[in-house]
C-alpha cells in the first residue's frame, strides 16, 4: 500500500491547514465536526451514544449527498501486513466502524479483531460522498454497466501489473466473498470500507481510506463507461478532515457474570511486591479459559491464554513492570468471568 501514496496526491486536494482533504471540485466543502469530548459521563459498552446533532454541527457540500460518521479507537494506528503502523496517506487510528447517525453501541463496533474495552476513547469523524454513485460503481464493475457487458474484474488485473499490487487483481472475488454481489447489499459506509479493504494490505485508517478513494479517482480515465468510468479522472467526490473528531470514552466498569465452572480462584502475594503474582484455582470439568488483566481505568494490560483446563491450576501473571495501584485479574472462558483485585507496590 505504501507504494500507491505518490499516485493519489495529484487527486488530494489540501483545503485549509488542519488537513480537510476534497475531492473533486472546488466548491467541494469535507464535512466539519465540532471537536470536542463527550464529558458528561462516559458510554456504556451496551448503551447507544447520544444523538450526535445536539453536541456537533456537521454540514457539507450539495455533491457530496452522503454524510455517516467513521468511529475509530484512538491510540490504536491501524497496521500493515507487517504489523507496523501503516503511514500510507499518513496513517492514523484503525478504522472500527462507520454509523449513519452517530447513534450506537460502542459493543458493536470492531474491525480486524479489535474492539472498545472497558476505559478506551473512540473518536468520529464525518464524512461526506456519493452513495450512489458508489453503488452504481459497485454494480458496473462487479456486473457490467449495460445489459449483455460483463463484468470488469479484468480491469483490475491490468491495475495490479501496473501498480505491482497483486492482491488487486482478485478484487471481484475478494468482494464476492465479502458477501458483496451487487449495489443491494452496499447500505452505507460499512460496506464500503469492505470493499476498500480490498486495496489495503492491511487495516484501513481515514488515511488509507482517502489514498483508496485518490486511488479510483487517479485511474478514472482507464474505466470505460461499461465498467462505470466517466472518461475523466476525479469523478468520485469524498471530503474529509481527518482533525476534526469528537470523542468519547467507553464505561470503565467491568461487567462480571459468574464464571460457576471454577472455584477457589486465588492469587498471592497481596500486595504483590515480587516480579510477579501467583494464580491457583480448580475447574470442575474442562473449561477453555484466559487470564486478563486490568489497570484500574479498565485498561487490559496483560493476557494470557491459558486454554483447556481441568482440575487444579497455577499460573503467574508478571507485574514487575507494571506502575504500582489497583488491578484486576479476571478469568474467563469468554462469556463469563471470575474477578479478583489485586495490589501492585
Amino acid at each position: 500500500m505504501k507504494k500507491l501514496a505518490t499516485l493519489f496526491a495529484a487527486c488530494l486536494m489540501t483545503v485549509s491547514a488542519v488537513n480537510a482533504q476534497t475531492c473533486c471540485t472546488p466548491s467541494t466543502t469535507a464535512p466539519e465536526i465540532t471537536t470536542g469530548f463527550y464529558t458528561t459521563s462516559q458510554i456504556g459498552g451496551n448503551v447507544n451514544t447520544p444523538d450526535p446533532t445536539s453536541l456537533m454541527a456537521v454540514s457539507a457540500s450539495s455533491d457530496l449527498p452522503t454524510v455517516e460518521y467513521i468511529i475509530t479507537k484512538r491510540n490504536t494506528p491501524a497496521l500493515d501486513d507487517t504489523g507496523a503502523p501503516d503511514t500510507t496517506g499518513g496513517g492514523g487510528d484503525v478504522i472500527i466502524g462507520a454509523d449513519t447517525d452517530g447513534i450506537f453501541m460502542p459493543d458493536n463496533m470492531g474491525r480486524y479483531g479489535v474492539t472498545l474495552h472497558p476505559g478506551d476513547t473512540f473518536d468520529l469523524t464525518a464524512v461526506g460522498y456519493d452513495l450512489p454513485r458508489i453503488k452504481e460503481l459497485a454494480d458496473s464493475l462487479l456486473n457490467g454497466y449495460s445489459p449483455g457487458s460483463g463484468p470488469c474484474c479484468g480491469l483490475f488485473g491490468v491495475m495490479a501489473i501496473v501498480l505491482n499490487e497483486p492482491a488487486i487483481a482478485g478484487f471481484c472475488d475478494s468482494v464476492n466473498n465479502a458477501g458483496i454481489y451487487n449495489s443491494t447489499q452496499i447500505h452505507g459506509m460499512n460496506e464500503v470500507l469492505v470493499i476498500f479493504d480490498v486495496f489495503a494490505k492491511g487495516q484501513t485508517s481515514i488515511g488509507t481510506l482517502v489514498s483508496t478513494l485518490g486511488l479510483i479517482n487517479s485511474n478514472g480515465t482507464q474505466i470505460s463507461q461499461d465498467c462505470g468510468g466517466t472518461g475523466a479522472n476525479n469523478f468520485l467526490s469524498y471530503g474529509i478532515n481527518r482533525n476534526a473528531k469528537y470523542g468519547y470514552d467507553r464505561e470503565g466498569t467491568i461487567a462480571v457474570q459468574e464464571l460457576s465452572d471454577v472455584s477457589l480462584f486465588m492469587l498471592y502475594p497481596n500486595p504483590a511486591n515480587k516480579d510477579a503474582v501467583n494464580i491457583y484455582f480448580t475447574t470442575k470439568k474442562e473449561v477453555d479459559l484466559t487470564i486478563n488483566l486490568f489497570d484500574a481505568l479498565g485498561q487490559r494490560v496483560h493476557s494470557q491464554v491459558l486454554g483447556n483446563v481441568s482440575g487444579d491450576f497455577n499460573t503467574t501473571i508478571p507485574v514487575q513492570n507494571l506502575a504500582a495501584g489497583m488491578y484486576y485479574v479476571e478469568l474467563t472462558d469468554g462469556h463469563s468471568n471470575q474477578l479478583l483485585k489485586v495490589v501492585v507496590e
